[in-house]
């Protein structure tokens, strides 16, 4: 399309005046032309390019031509000017040199042979001579007779200009067919645009013998095509292109009458959908067989059930319109509940997981669909502007429902996910599918819920209508409840933070709902925005399910549900100062029962020795009152024994009190340890000298410090770390002892001094010489 206009900056003003706005809101239910002003402005438009053209005294001596929307009356401020010259060429020359100073960008040919001007040429410059208008009357004579020539060969052009239209047409929907287009469409190339209204109506000329009931096709695209016409004017006249992009849409459905933008786009989408609808038709009856279209004129639907049989059987455009011209007569009254049972049967066979992507799209292309699910009507054309959402929403529940198809057909669509495809029986497919249907169906109701809330009431009434389970009713109605959960935990929080697990768990996020709801993730975002879905998110979901299912998670579930029932009266947060390697290694049930002595002991409970079932050695201590020195202490006392500190887990729990536990390397067995530790007074040991090869700070803040200890494994490590921070006057809130081969890691959390944290960092290099 050409950049500029052509129209001077007087005449762009008076163009604002010329061209009006619609007499009454359009309602593309309510088809009425003459309240678009359209045609006038085009009018208006041709005349002053007349007045351009007459201006130049080579302008006649050319014989132009006229082609393209100026010669289909269809001109709007910025469209290309296309014409044809069958005149002398070096005067032809001198014109288009004349017109470019000007600054007119035209786009022009000669007739490689005057005699035939078909030949060398695209088949749709044919077919634009068959709405030429010639200037001069020698141009006429020469135009008739080449459009004589080219209607003597009716059927040979007219297979050549179809089978042109078809490739055109599948090559402009692979351009077209991104994700803008639905919510920004282009309304000349896009589908359902001018160009497909063009194609059409053009077509159904070239055959129209095939038509017998043509009438609310041509309607259609005659409303249309005044509707779009007008649209495009307005565009070009606010200095845009062809694109409607959303910062536009508001000015021009204010321009237009309408209450909203959403209104506005609503009716434009309906509009959009509608023409590309009915201009596929002309193009697949003119492709077909006299006795393919006598044998869809024979076909009969007794009962609606009928309907979607035929378009299993054949999912083509053509039965898709025999489908649509019955869908009231059949099903007057959507809500009837008298046929709610055999709409549920119907919409069954849909959504079979194996039925195919052809027939689900015919199933909405026909709007059969909108007789079995009321509520998708009102969603016909609903846009919602934002980062995310690339669909109309009718179109993103469409795309949900072939989605769900497409990755039970091929797993590795999913990538890093698709081992979750395996987990999945046949009636987790099938709630998958029913919430493809149902997630999004209540969107744009005005109400104050949530669409998730409002939606799930939507699935009981029509699921009860249906005749469906309980149990398949409430597992639907979880999803639809839920479907946006599972990518918020993925892809907003951490996936390994326990409060995250315990929101999920608490939502119901486990087994088979885990699995449905991970996959139903991927299946929205590659159905709300194709370019959305990638390996990295797939990697997201995948890790959260991990997560949520690795012994780590399941022992914090545990965990929690032991201490809610046994009353204790710690926060759920002491799972994760207690540590992932103490939880690892205790069972729950004999750790919560500790911390439950622990909690309503009057005084300190007794040192308490445990071997695990890999037969590590644990030893708990425990005090009431927390006192300066006292890890230090119990390091010493342990040290002492002869016993190595493989692991250390050390806290002060609210209402508990001091709750250290050390997994240590013993040769004595259990009794013995024990005894020994029952009948031995805790107290300070001679430490032994030990060299640590760095201590850092890892975090600081004004209420907590985090302080490592590395070095290789040696005797009374923690020991020293432990009474050097003590000397230092620093009070320990936890520590954690992480030993890998030969390499040593204390990692201790202390009370914040109120100094700066490096000032103790550098006492304590100092201290060991580091």
């Amino acid at each position: 399309m050409a950049t500029r206009s052509f129209l001077s900056s007087t005449q762009w003003e008076q163009a604002q005046e010329v061209l009006t706005p619609p007499l009454m809101t359009p309602d593309g239910d309510v088809r009425q032309v003459f309240c678009f002003s359209a045609e006038n402005f085009s009018g208006w438009l041709s005349a002053r390019l007349e007045e351009i053209f007459k201006s130049s005294p080579e302008w006649e001596k050319c014989h132009p031509i006229i082609l393209g929307s100026w010669a289909r009356g269809e001109l709007s401020p910025k469209s290309d000017i296309d014409v044809l010259f069958c005149g002398d060429e070096e005067k032809v020359k001198l014109f288009v040199d004349k017109a470019n100073e000007q600054g007119l960008k035209l786009r022009y040919r000669m007739p490689h042979n005057p005699s035939d001007w078909t030949e060398n040429v695209e088949a749709f410059d044919i077919l634009a001579l068959l709405k030429a208008r010639p200037w001069t009357p020698e141009g006429a004579q020469k135009l008739f007779e080449q459009q004589k020539k080219i209607w003597s060969k009716k059927n040979y052009y007219r297979r050549i200009l179809l089978k042109a239209v078809k490739e055109e047409r599948k090559n402009r929907a692979k351009r077209f067919d991104s994700i803008t287009n639905y919510l920004e469409p282009n309304l000349k190339f896009g589908p359902g645009g001018l160009r497909d209204l063009e194609q059409g109506l053009q077509i159904y000329e070239l055959f129209a013998e095939k038509f017998t009931h043509p009438g609310h096709a041509l309607n259609v695209l005659h409303y249309y095509r005044n509707y779009f016409l007008n649209i495009r004017q307005k565009l070009h006249l606010e200095g845009h292109g062809d694109i409607l992009s959303n910062a536009v849409q508001f000015d021009l459905a204010k321009w237009m009458g309408f209450k909203t933008h959403k209104d506005f786009m609503r009716d434009l989408q309906r509009g959009l959908s509608r023409v590309h609808f009915y201009s596929d038709w002309i193009v697949e009856v003119a492709e077909s067989s006299e006795k393919e279209l006598k044998k869809l004129e024979r076909f009969e639907f007794k009962k609606f059930e009928d309907l979607s049989l035929a378009l299993h059987k054949n999912s083509s455009v053509l039965v898709q319109k025999k489908v649509r011209e019955n869908l009231d007569s059949l099903l007057p009254d959507a809500k009837v509940k008298s046929l709610a049972k055999r709409r549920g049967q119907v919409l069954e066979s849909i959504l079979d997981i194996k039925a195919t992507d052809e027939f689900l799209v015919s199933i909405f292309r026909s709007r059969l669909i909108d007789k079995l699910v009321p509520e998708i009507r009102r969603l016909v054309g609903y846009v919602q502007h934002d980062q995310y959402h690339r669909f109309t929403a009718d179109s993103h529940i469409m795309q949900a429902c072939r989605e769900v198809k497409r990755i039970y057909k091929k797993s590795s669509q999913l990538g890093p996910l698709k081992s979750l495809h395996q987990k999945l029986t046949k009636e987790d497919w099938r709630i998958l599918s029913w919430s493809c249907l149902y997630h999004d169906l209540a969107k744009g109701l005005e109400s104050g819920d949530h669409h998730s809330d409002l939606g799930v009431t939507i699935v009981e009434r029509d699921f009860k209508s249906y005749g469906f389970s309980k149990l398949f009713t409430d597992e639907v109605k979880w999803m639809v409840k839920n479907h946006l959960e599972i990518s918020q935990a993925a892809f907003r929080k951490n996936p390994k933070d326990p409060k995250v697990w315990q929101d999920l768990r608490d939502k119901g996020v486990e087994g088979a709902r885990l699995y449905r709801l991970a996959l139903f993730t991927a299946i929205d975002i590659r159905a709300t925005n194709p370019e959305a879905w990638n390996e990295w998110k797939a990697k997201l979901l995948r890790d959260l399910v991990v997560s949520l299912e690795s012994k780590k998670a399941q022992d914090y579930f545990d965990f929690q549900t032991l201490r809610l029932r046994k009353k204790l009266q710690l926060s759920s947060e002491v799972i994760e100062e207690l540590g992932p390697v103490l939880l690892d290694s205790l069972a729950i049930k004999d750790l919560v029962n500790d911390l439950k002595k622990a909690e309503h002991a009057e005084g300190s409970l007794a040192p308490l020795v445990y071997k695990t079932r890999k037969g590590e050695v644990w030893i708990r201590f425990h005090e009431k009152k927390d006192r300066k020195g006292l890890l230090s202490d119990y390091v010493g006392q342990l040290y002492s024994l002869g016993l190595g500190i493989r692991h250390a887990s050390i806290h002060t729990l609210s209402k508990v009190g001091v709750y250290d536990w050390f997994q240590v390397s013993t040769t004595r067995n259990i009794q013995q340890l024990t005894k020994i530790l029952e009948n031995t007074q805790v107290q300070s040991k001679n430490i032994p000298a030990v060299k640590f090869e760095s201590i850092q700070l890892v975090s600081a803040d004004e209420k907590e410090w985090v302080i490592s200890f590395k070095g290789p494994d040696q005797s009374g490590l923690l020991a020293s770390a432990a009474k050097s921070l003590s000397e230092l006057g620093v009070s320990i809130k936890s520590a954690r002892v992480h030993t890998w081969g030969r390499q040593v890691d204390d990692i201790f959390t202390v009370k914040s001094l109120g100094s700066e944290p490096q000032e103790l960092i550098a006492n304590l290099r100092q201290k060991y010489q580091l």
